[in-house]
C-alpha cells in the first residue's frame, strides 16, 4: 500500500487529517486555466475548490507559501510566493483570480512563466523545501493565433518541454483535467511519477464541490512533500579546480528561443555541479553563429549565482555555424587578461552544437590551436551534428570527450555523465 493510499484511508475516518498533515514547509504554485471553454460559473466552482484546499494548509513564510498564475490566450500573474505573508491575504487573493475567457489555452506559456518567474529566489521561492505545482485545465494546449506559425502539435510539445524543465528542477507536478475534452496523453506527460498519483481526472465540475475530491488532492499534495524530497543538485564535480568555458550554438538551425533555452538550461545544470569561486572553478561562456562572442569571461564567472543568471539571460541569434570562431574566442577567454589561469589549473572547453561547421577545415585548425595550449576539448552533438567532425575537434580519447543526443530535450539526460567526465579530466 502506498503512502498516498494510506493517507487517503486515514482521512476517511478523520475530518482533521488534512489539516494535521499539511503543517509543513512547501512552496505550492497553482497554474489555472481561465479559457473560454470553461463556463464562468464553473470557473468560480474551481476557484472555490482551491480556496477550500488552501484553507487546510498552514500558510506563512516559514511553512507553506502559495503562488498562482492563470492562463488562456494571455498569461495573468496573480501573485508570487513573496507577495502575501498571511493565510487570510492568500485566500482573499485566490477569490480574486480573474476569469479572462480567452480564446486559446497556452499552457506552455504558463509553465514557462512558472519556471522563469514563480520558482525563483527573487520571487520568494525557498531552497530546501518541497516544490509543488498544480496545473488545472478542462482541455488541451491550444496556441490559437498568438504565436505566429506555431502549430498545435508544436505547442503541445512545448508544454511537455516546460513540464520536464520544471520536474528536472525538483518541482512535483500535478495535472488535474476536468471534463471530456481533456488530453490524457498530455496530462500524463505533464504529471510527475507515478502518473497514477499525480494525474487526476475529474468527470465534471460539480465534483469540485465534494469532500472526496478535496481530500484526494489535498492529501496527495501533502504526501508529495512527506514521502520524498526533491533531489538536491548532485555535486558531481565539487573537488574540481579548473577554468571551464562553454561554447553555445545560437545558429538559425536552433529554430526558436525556447529551443535555445534548452541549451542554456543544460549549461546551467552542468555549471551547478561545480564549486564556483575565485580560487575554485571559474566558468565562462561563448555564443556562436556567424560571429562568436564572449558573453561571460572567466574573471566574471567566479560566483555561481551570477554566472547562472548571466547564462539564463542569453538570447538566441540566427546565422551560420562558425565553430572556428567559437574556438578562437575560447582561446582568448582562457588568457590571463580574461581571468584564465594557464599552467596553474586545468583548462577545459565544452562546445555544444546541433549542426555541422560552416567551415570545417578552419574549425579543426582552431580546435588544434586550442588543444596545443593544453586545453582539453569536449564536444556535444545534437540531432544533425556530424560525429566524425566532433571526433576531429575533441581531445582523445574520443569515447570520453564526445557526447551525442537525439534532441535538445535529451541534453538533460547527459548532465551527470558530462559533469563526471569533465571532473575526472580536471582532477587526474
Amino acid at each position: 500500500m502506498t503512502m498516498f493510499t494510506q493517507l487517503a484511508l486515514i482521512c476517511v475516518f478523520s475530518l482533521t487529517c488534512a489539516k494535521e498533515i499539511c503543517i509543513k514547509e512547501a512552496d505550492i504554485a497553482f497554474i489555472i486555466d481561465s479559457s473560454s471553454s470553461i463556463w464562468k460559473p464553473n470557473f468560480q466552482v474551481q476557484i472555490d475548490f482551491l480556496y477550500n484546499i488552501l484553507n487546510l494548509f498552514d500558510i506563512s513564510p516559514s511553512k507553506t507559501q502559495v503562488a498562482a498564475v492563470s492562463y488562456s490566450n494571455i498569461i495573468n500573474p496573480e501573485f508570487q510566493f513573496k507577495t502575501f505573508s498571511s493565510k487570510n491575504r492568500v485566500l482573499t487573493a485566490i477569490k480574486r483570480i480573474r476569469y479572462t475567457q480567452g480564446d486559446a489555452t497556452r499552457t506552455y506559456k504558463a509553465l514557462k512563466y512558472m519556471n522563469e518567474n514563480i520558482f525563483t529566489k527573487a520571487n520568494g521561492a525557498r531552497d530546501g523545501v518541497v516544490k509543488i505545482a498544480i496545473v488545472m485545465t478542462d482541455g488541451e494546449t491550444n496556441p490559437g493565433l498568438y504565436d505566429g506559425e506555431l502549430t498545435s502539435e508544436e505547442a503541445k510539445e512545448w508544454t511537455q518541454v516546460e513540464a520536464n524543465r520544471a520536474k528536472s528542477n525538483g518541482v512535483y507536478l500535478f495535472a488535474v483535467g476536468v471534463g471530456d475534452r481533456i488530453n490524457e496523453k498530455e496530462l500524463n506527460g505533464i504529471a510527475s511519477e507515478p502518473k497514477s498519483e499525480y494525474m487526476i481526472k475529474v468527470t465534471e465540475y460539480k465534483e469540485f464541490q465534494t469532500d472526496k475530491l478535496k481530500d484526494l488532492l489535498t492529501n496527495r499534495t501533502c504526501a508529495a512533500g512527506r514521502t520524498t524530497t526533491p533531489k538536491p543538485q548532485e555535486k558531481e564535480c565539487w573537488e574540481l579546480v579548473a577554468d571551464v568555458i562553454f561554447a553555445i550554438d545560437q545558429s538559425t538551425s536552433i529554430n526558436t528561443q525556447k529551443n535555445f533555452n534548452l541549451e542554456l538550461d543544460f549549461v546551467g545544470k552542468v555549471l551547478k555541479t561545480f564549486d564556483v569561486g575565485v580560487e575554485e572553478t571559474r566558468v565562462g561562456a561563448v555564443v556562436f553563429s556567424d560571429e562568436a562572442e564572449r558573453v561571460l569571461d572567466l574573471k566574471e564567472g567566479v560566483s555561481k549565482d551570477a554566472a547562472l543568471e548571466r547564462v539564463k539571460n542569453i538570447t538566441w541569434g540566427k546565422g551560420n555555424t562558425f565553430m572556428d570562431k567559437a574556438f578562437a574566442k575560447m582561446r582568448e577567454g582562457f588568457s590571463k587578461e580574461n581571468g584564465g589561469r594557464p599552467g596553474q589549473v586545468p583548462q577545459i572547453a565544452v562546445l555544444l552544437t546541433d549542426g555541422v561547421a560552416t567551415d570545417p577545415y578552419k574549425a579543426v585548425e582552431e580546435a588544434k590551436k586550442l588543444k596545443s595550449l593544453g586545453v582539453e576539448v569536449f564536444t556535444i552533438g545534437v540531432k544533425d551534428a556530424k560525429m566524425s567532425e566532433l571526433n576531429a575537434l575533441s581531445s582523445d580519447p574520443q569515447s570520453q570527450h564526445v557526447f551525442d543526443v537525439d534532441s535538445l530535450e535529451g541534453l538533460s539526460s547527459i548532465v551527470s555523465r558530462l559533469s563526471k567526465s569533465v571532473c575526472s579530466s580536471g582532477t587526474r
